[in-house]
């Protein structure tokens, strides 16, 4: 790309909080997962050393400056209608991250975002998506990129695990339909019966934190949640209850705890078509071996000989019975099948560098420029 060409390319990052470029920070992580911003640190080094800039929005110049820059939006929906009115400025893509359990709202204002936006782009399709948007609008599929390519070696290695472990926050989405955040706190409170899983994550000493935006004051928000903390004391939820009694607190490191384990309960969010987050992955890297529910054809993007499908199992009881009668060889199939499939052309849909590759083909298309 020669000097006369120069390409800026600017982002807004799921929240304010990754403003002033803290979306390039490789630990700057605020959820429960082991360098979540990789794949954004890559991009960023990735289109560099192509000539491209690379910024958090909060960096365009306030005045035009005539320059081929192109925004793209990773969950912020504030800003785009007034960059709309810039001349030097393409509104390339909008990516849809959030689960439309948890962020209803967000989907439904997609309807006036696909006008300024050139593309809507999201995990899954139209076929799950129209019901929250509220119309039918063309999505164009992208994977979610994970932040590493391989096992890590030296957690993968350990032998003396414990049988069963699970890592999420006590969390409840904004909407119910095949929403799976209470089938986690079922599957917990079977397994605390007889004291054969560990919890980990933020929160479950308090009441279940709602997600997704609401027009409730944060005032009103907190002597709700005061409320709830209170009126729990006075009848507790007993599935709560039996997190907490299993509960070890937070992960320092998540592939570090899930190393210690054989098995994890690794439920999505909800079931929905396409929506394969980092949890199955966060498994394979640590040689853990995951009990998955979520995105129903998850067997098209990854083989069923590398992990458990709990659509195989009546319930929880199946489901024990079939885990303790595990063979530490037939156990040792499954991390093998997973390593194997990480170095394989299979994986490469969620690579990070395939994502880089996405943004690279949306600047050059969007700007006629080759880099």
């Amino acid at each position: 790309m020669n000097q006369d060409s120069k390409v800026a390319l600017y982002i807004d990052p799921p929240s304010h909080h990754y403003l002033g470029n803290r979306l390039f920070e490789v630990d700057e992580s605020r959820l429960n997962g082991d360098e979540l911003q990789a794949p954004y640190v890559f991009l960023r080094e990735y289109l560099q050393g192509k000539g491209v800039s690379v910024n958090t929005i909060d960096f365009l110049p306030a005045a035009e400056n005539g320059g081929k820059n192109i925004y793209i939006s990773l969950g912020i929906l504030s800003n785009y209608q007034k960059l709309a009115k810039r001349k030097d400025l393409v509104l390339s893509g909008y990516f849809a991250l959030e689960c439309p359990i948890v962020e209803p709202g967000m989907y439904r204002r997609l309807r006036t975002a696909q006008n300024y936006f050139k593309r809507i782009l999201s995990w899954s399709d139209n076929s799950e998506l129209d019901r929250f948007v509220g119309e039918s609008i063309k999505f164009r599929h992208f994977f979610l990129p994970q932040s590493f390519d391989c096992v890590h070696e030296e957690i993968w290695q350990n032998s003396d695990r414990k049988f069963l472990v699970m890592i999420n926050a006590n969390k409840l989405p904004r909407v119910y339909w095949n929403e799976l955040y209470t089938e986690r706190m079922r599957a917990v409170e079977f397994f605390s019966r007889t004291n054969e899983i560990d919890l980990y994550g933020k929160g479950w000493d308090k009441p279940s934190m709602r997600l997704g935006k609401t027009i409730m004051p944060y005032t009103f928000r907190r002597l709700h949640d005061q409320f709830l903390e209170q009126w729990q004391k006075i009848k507790p939820d007993p599935l709560l209850l039996a997190a907490r009694s299993v509960y070890r607190g937070t992960a320092a490191s998540k592939s570090q705890t899930l190393g210690n384990y054989k098995f994890a309960v690794c439920f999505e969010n909800s079931i929905m078509k396409g929506w394969i987050t980092e949890k199955i992955f966060d498994c394979f890297y640590a040689g853990t071996v995951p009990i998955y529910w979520g995105a129903p054809e998850i067997t098209d993007f990854v083989p069923a000989d590398c992990f458990i499908d709990m659509r195989d199992f009546a319930d929880y009881s199946e489901l024990r019975a079939f885990l303790i009668s595990r063979t530490e060889t037939e156990i040792a199939a499954y991390r093998e099948n997973a390593r194997s499939y990480l170095n394989s052309d299979k994986f490469v849909p969620f690579k990070k560098e395939t994502f880089a590759g996405l943004i690279q083909t949306l600047i050059e298309q969007d700007t006629g420029v080759k880099l």
